[in-house]
């Protein structure tokens, strides 16, 4: 059996244990979520000889085994209270994943348009295993919640087999598109999240809502158009143009016209910082890749947070949080883009976050005083445009720019330890940083 055979059995095999969800508590399921992670961290090379791949053997542990435990413990944190959206999860990452792959490799002939290192049948092969694991597992871990627990948050309906049936399979297609994108983020964290986000918000929709949102046309004429206006301007790629489109579509039919505009505003900064002066940074190799044009990759690691941010904000009960979140991972990406791209041009004294000693320009960690200050002036300017356009309050933009240069802040620290070791990518990096953004938003919004 070969290595690749038995990290795809392992990564299968554990989605038996969802069906003692039914069965335990929240603290109970967290506990055992953390033996998960205790097991991808030291347990999987003294039970399971022969599956980690050359560079992990140099490590001592499998990063995506090890994301696969902390990702069942994050659902479980976000979805204790529904305990069926951890199932449902969790059967989509371990069986829609793993099928995928070994369908694909096996039959996987036809490849897809998009990435031709994913294929048609693999992709067929994540919507049914997923799929139906989904529909299978969600629906026995229902039948241990309480009836208040197993009823639709806005609709009051009860969970049916033919919710289970639609939402099991509607969310691994969901998810099966997100996985098929030529990302550098490991499946495992943006598979069961995707998957998790999903059904949570098929189960707090409002036909109310929906019918209040703005319109799907202006947003397909708005962002069809801008997008083409940015291919030609060679700013995004073939496929920066389509993930663009995609997040701008969403994004305008949630907030409208203001949120749409938060994201122009990240994106006209952005595309202009990573332009301004490109020979200079391309003769001292910090220039951005493509000449500085953004692919879809881009568009997941920086405007993924902000976008699944619009979506709650639209669906939930607490709209002016997730508004709050939203200005602050744009703020976050622009502060990040701001501060690395004219950091690196007007910084004078480059040092590393770790250790404040002097490095050379470029190095990952790298900050300066001048390109801090920049960040900062570009987080506010999103702050005051989102309290301008009616997004956040007025008190709002100090928690913005607060919560974006914590989160470009963290983003220093790891990429002077774990991305400097190439543990991770930096579109990893950019992804935990706009995900503490939003997350540190949202908990001075609750205190303040």
């Amino acid at each position: 059996m070969t290595s690749e055979t038995k990290r795809k059995i392992e990564h299968i095999v554990p989605v038996v244990f969802v069906i003692l969800l039914r069965y335990l508590n929240t603290w109970q399921a967290l506990l055992f979520a953390f033996v998960g992670i205790m097991y991808g961290l030291f347990l999987s090379r003294m039970f399971v000889k022969g599956a980690f791949r050359e560079y992990e053997q140099e490590k001592g542990f499998s990063f995506g085994k090890l994301i696969y435990g902390i990702m069942v413990f994050i659902l479980i944190l976000l979805f204790y209270k529904k305990m069926y959206i951890v199932a449902g999860a969790w059967a989509i990452m371990s069986l829609g994943d793993g099928c995928s792959n070994i369908f694909g490799k096996t039959y996987g002939k036809r490849k897809l348009p998009w990435n031709p290192e994913k294929s048609w049948i693999g992709s067929a092969a994540f919507v049914f295993f997923g799929g139906l694991g989904a529909v299978i597992l969600m629906w026995w871990v229902s039948l241990g919640q309480s009836p208040a627990q197993t009823m639709l948050w806005q609709m009051q309906t009860p969970l049916t087999w033919s919710y289970f049936l639609i939402c099991g399979f509607l969310t691994a297609l969901v998810a099966a598109g997100v996985e098929s994108l030529p990302l550098k983020i490991n499946d495992n964290i943006t598979v069961p999240l995707t998957a998790g986000l999903f059904l949570y918000a098929t189960t707090i929709i409002t036909w109310e809502q929906l019918d209040n949102a703005h319109s799907i046309m202006a947003a397909l004429i708005i962002n069809i158009s801008f997008g083409l206006l940015a291919y030609y301007l060679k700013t995004v790629s073939t496929s920066g143009l389509i993930g663009g489109v995609v997040v701008g579509i969403i994004i305008y039919f949630c907030l409208g016209i203001g949120g749409f505009l938060i994201l122009f505003t990240f994106f006209a900064l952005g595309s202009w910082s990573s332009k301004h002066k490109y020979k200079w940074k391309a003769s001292h190799a910090v220039a951005q890749e493509n000449r500085g044009r953004r692919s879809v990759k881009h568009a997941v690691a920086k405007g993924g947070v902000g976008l699944v941010m619009a979506i709650m904000a639209l669906l939930t009960d607490i709209p002016e949080i997730f508004k709050i979140a939203f200005v602050a991972a744009f703020a976050t990406a622009t502060f990040d883009t701001i501060s690395s791209e004219l950091g690196q041009i007007y910084g004078k004294k480059p040092i590393l976050i770790t250790s404040m000693k002097s490095v050379p320009i470029g190095t990952d960690g790298a900050i300066s005083i001048e390109g801090t200050i920049l960040g900062v002036a570009s987080a506010a300017l999103v702050g005051a445009e989102a309290y301008l356009l009616h997004l956040i309050s007025l008190s709002s933009i100090i928690i913005v720019v607060i919560a974006a240069f914590v989160g470009t802040t963290v983003e220093s620290v790891l990429g002077a330890t774990i991305e400097r070791r190439k543990w991770v990518n930096n579109e990893v990096i950019n992804f935990i940083n706009i995900s503490t953004g939003a997350g540190v938003s949202m908990l001075l919004a609750k205190i303040l």
